[in-house]
C-alpha cells in the first residue's frame, strides 16, 4: 500500500512566511484582567511649563496652565504644605500677589508672551519665615506631534495579515483540490 505524498503548495508556504514576518508588527494588547505594564510616554510630549526652586526652608513648584500660574509651596524639611503664606510674583507677563486656593496651593493670573525663558522673582512670607526666591519659567515652542501608529493603523496591519493568511490558505486549498482531481482522472 502506498502512502499519499504530502503536498504543500508554494502559496501556502508564502502565506506562512508572510504571517511570520508580519506578526512582530502587530503589538500585543492586554485584555480583561491583564496589564502589560505602564504605557511609555512618547519622548516628544511636552509637559506644561513649570519651574522648581528650593531654599533652606521652602520649596516651590510652579505650573503654568490656562493663563494661570499655580504654585505649590511646601516646607523643605518635611515636604508639608505651607498654608496661609503671602506670595508675590514678578516676571514678564506675571505680576501681583498669588491667592491661596488650597492647602499650600496658590494661584496668580499669568500671560507670558510665548515660547522662551522668563525669570521670576518670588517673595514668600509665611509666619516668621521670609524668603526671596528666583526661578526661571521655560515655555517650549509648540511642535507637531509625530504620527505614531495608533489603534486604527494597528487594526489595518492586523486586518491585512489576516486577509493575506486566509487568501493564501484558500488559494492553496483550491490548488490542492485541483491537483487531486487531475491525478484522479
Amino acid at each position: 500500500m502506498t502512502r499519499p505524498q504530502l503536498f504543500m503548495p508554494r502559496s501556502l508556504v508564502l502565506a506562512l512566511i508572510a504571517a511570520t514576518l508580519f506578526a512582530p508588527l502587530v503589538p500585543a494588547s492586554a485584555h480583561e484582567g491583564h496589564d502589560h505594564g505602564a504605557a511609555s510616554r512618547p519622548a516628544d510630549i511636552d509637559l506644561a511649563p513649570r519651574f522648581e526652586v528650593r531654599s533652606e526652608e521652602l520649596e516651590l513648584v510652579g505650573v503654568l496652565s490656562d493663563k494661570k500660574l499655580v504654585i505649590y509651596l511646601d516646607g523643605a524639611a518635611d515636604n508639608a504644605p505651607v498654608p496661609g503664606a503671602q506670595l508675590e510674583v514678578e516676571g514678564q507677563g506675571i505680576k501681583g500677589r498669588a491667592s491661596e486656593i488650597g492647602d499650600g496651593v496658590y494661584q496668580i493670573a499669568a500671560a507670558p508672551p510665548g515660547p522662551g525663558k522668563y525669570p521670576l522673582a518670588i517673595t514668600v512670607q509665611a509666619g516668621e519665615m521670609s524668603d526671596l526666591l528666583s526661578a526661571e519659567l521655560e515655555i517650549a515652542p509648540v511642535t507637531a506631534a509625530d504620527s505614531a501608529p495608533g489603534p486604527a493603523r494597528t487594526s489595518w496591519y492586523l486586518g491585512a495579515m489576516v486577509l493575506a493568511i486566509v487568501s493564501g490558505a484558500a488559494f492553496a486549498l483550491r490548488r490542492r483540490q485541483s491537483f487531486l482531481r487531475s491525478r484522479a482522472q
